[in-house]
């Protein structure tokens, strides 16, 4: 058995196609779904609930900030792997799971992520985060990345103490690091595919501009512990973006 843990809030609109990409899958394997709602006002809570039926147990906790909402998630369910997934991605193929879990434990890996792929088909996007995705493999061997969709051993998990719930932006890479004592970090074969919204909303040169004074803080003075620019766990859904997904 393995666990998918979903940070969520007022993720409605996205969840339910995450959801349906996981139920596509032919792993298997029984797949546990644990949703950490951070207080929804939507129908996100519905949304999860009526896809109860395609996993072998799915349930909703209390969430919180996402480093909250995946401790609680990961606490709360028994499978090893734990993949924690961002609600507003989805899998790219039926065999994404089983490529993805049989990758993971043949190389003996205790924590993993994947490359990315951007929903549409725009030059900047695909450049944007090709950039990203060619920098994880040589910062594999001096500071190990991830984002987005996160695979961790349980041990690691355990061990490392979970993510780190005093830290306010890019605590899924420092949640990495800690894990990376605990044994080998891997970048599975298949990307994930995710939403534009953050860029659409906040613009690609802004955005990889905050992204870029996190990268630096935290080589410098260490963890984001406090805020050092704006940066909220929600996100103004646009319609077209996700008529796109």
């Amino acid at each position: 058995m393995i666990t998918i843990v979903i940070p969520a809030l007022n993720e409605e609109k996205h969840i339910g196609i995450l959801l349906k990409s996981l139920s596509d899958q032919n792993f298997k394997e029984e797949i546990g779904v644990v949703v950490a709602d951070a207080g929804s006002t939507d129908k996100t809570k519905e949304t999860v609930l009526a896809h109860a039926n395609h996993f072998h147990k799915i349930k909703i906790v209390k969430g919180g900030m996402p480093a909250i909402g995946r401790n609680a998630g990961a606490k709360a369910s028994l499978g090893d792997p734990i993949f924690f997934l961002d609600a507003d991605l989805y899998l790219p193929s039926s065999d994404f799971l089983q490529k993805t879990v049989k990758y993971f434990r043949e190389h003996k890996l205790a924590i993993a992520t994947t490359p990315l792929k951007p929903h549409n088909g725009k030059w900047l996007d695909r450049l944007m985060v090709g950039l990203y995705n060619m920098i994880l493999y040589p910062a594999k061997y001096i500071r190990p990345l991830g984002a987005m969709c996160i695979v961790a051993s349980r041990e690691a998990f355990e061990k490392s103490g979970g993510y780190p719930e005093d830290v306010v932006m890019a605590e899924d890479h420092d949640f990495v690091i800690n894990c990376w004592p605990f044994g080998n970090y891997g970048i599975l074969p298949l990307p994930v595919i995710f939403s534009i919204r953050r860029l659409e909303k906040e613009g690609r040169f802004g955005l990889a501009a905050k992204y870029f004074k996190a990268t630096a803080y935290r080589v410098f003075k260490g963890p984001i512990r406090k805020p050092i620019f704006e940066y909220e766990f929600k996100y103004s859904d646009n319609e077209d973006d996700i008529n796109k997904l």
